[in-house]
């Protein structure tokens, strides 16, 4: 007879082990997420060597510059 394949012990996984281990992976990723998906659109690219905080990109101050003028300019003239 042959021997019971490696990965199929005596004790099965339950549920609440798959989503405890589920979730330790997700903690262990913390340079993947939506939030870092936008920061690493809007901000310059990471400096692994240094902890100061990101700046954002040039195209996103002219960009909110803009579309600050373009409200500012609705508002004078709409409560005008």
């Amino acid at each position: 007879m042959a021997a019971p394949p490696v990965n199929e012990g005596h004790s099965p996984v339950t549920p609440g082990e798959v989503h405890r281990e589920f979730e330790r992976l997700l903690r262990d990723r913390k340079h993947m997420g939506l939030r870092n998906l936008i920061g690493d659109i809007a901000l310059e690219p990471r400096n692994p060597f240094q902890q100061a905080s990101r700046k954002p990109k040039k195209w996103i101050v002219a960009f909110g510059g803009l579309a600050l003028l373009a409200a500012s300019i609705v508002y004078y003239f709409h409560f005008r």
